[in-house]
């Protein structure tokens, strides 16, 4: 792979359903570190907070997959309720507001045009410190 991005073949290297051991034995022996990382995210390992920051210490961009469907459990916290309320939102434009304001590009496979409407609609929502505390620490919450 790395010899294709030299020769020009391709642009961007990028991995994905890596673990941080991985990501940081692929950054001490590659000679092209990844562009990007591709990863299933779960609020119980804090949105994968120790990669994200491994990508951010890197200039590897983050892409998060599965913020939904990974954490059914989770989105059904009475604390997500609240800020969805406070925000008149749904659950779901909650949780790629955090994604967004974490730095982290959420993928969707959604091919509904109103899902597709609704996840556009986070540029029109903010959360507070606080609310984005709240959610990258929602499985540790009592």
């Amino acid at each position: 792979m790395e010899n294709l991005q030299k020769s020009g073949s391709v642009k961007l290297l990028g991995v994905s359903n890596i673990s941080f051991d991985q990501l940081e034995l692929l950054l001490e022996k590659s000679e092209v570190k990844p562009a990007f990382v591709q990863n299933r995210c779960y609020a119980r390992t804090r949105w994968d907070a120790r990669i994200r920051a491994l990508c951010h210490a890197n200039d590897i961009i983050y892409q998060g997959f599965s913020l939904l469907t990974a954490n059914s459990t989770e989105l059904n916290r009475p604390e997500l309720v609240t800020i969805s309320n406070r925000l008149d939102c749904s659950l779901a434009q909650v949780v790629f507001r955090f994604a967004l304001q974490i730095g982290m590009i959420s993928l969707t496979g959604t091919s509904s045009k109103s899902h597709m409407k609704e996840d556009l609609a986070i540029y029109d929502i903010e959360l507070t410190e606080s609310e984005i505390d709240t959610i990258e620490n929602i499985v540790f919450l009592s």
